[in-house]
């Protein structure tokens, strides 16, 4: 019984650890990438506009992480629950 439960928290912290990477990860290369390619590189805005929008552009990127975090947590963890029976 203690087998299978040290399973499933090593599961729970590989997942909670793969989406706390992506969170932190994530924007801070959304924003470099864009910043640079994009703002600066493309379209050639100044420094403060460049940074602004690349901003902007990691505060979307971090909502969409968090938001498909929450929904993993919230409806995946219903579906990997075995379901009890009642005789």
């Amino acid at each position: 019984m203690s087998g299978t439960k040290e399973v499933t928290e090593l599961q729970a912290f590989k997942t909670v650890f793969y989406h706390s990477v992506v969170i932190l990860a994530l924007p801070v290369v959304a924003f470099f990438t864009s910043k640079i390619f994009l703002f600066d590189g493309i379209l050639g805005l100044n420094t403060v506009s460049s940074n602004v929008y690349s901003a902007g552009i990691a505060v979307i990127v971090l909502h969409i992480a968090l938001g498909i975090f929450i929904y993993r947590a919230y409806f995946d963890d219903r579906s990997r629950t075995p379901a009890v029976k009642r005789d």
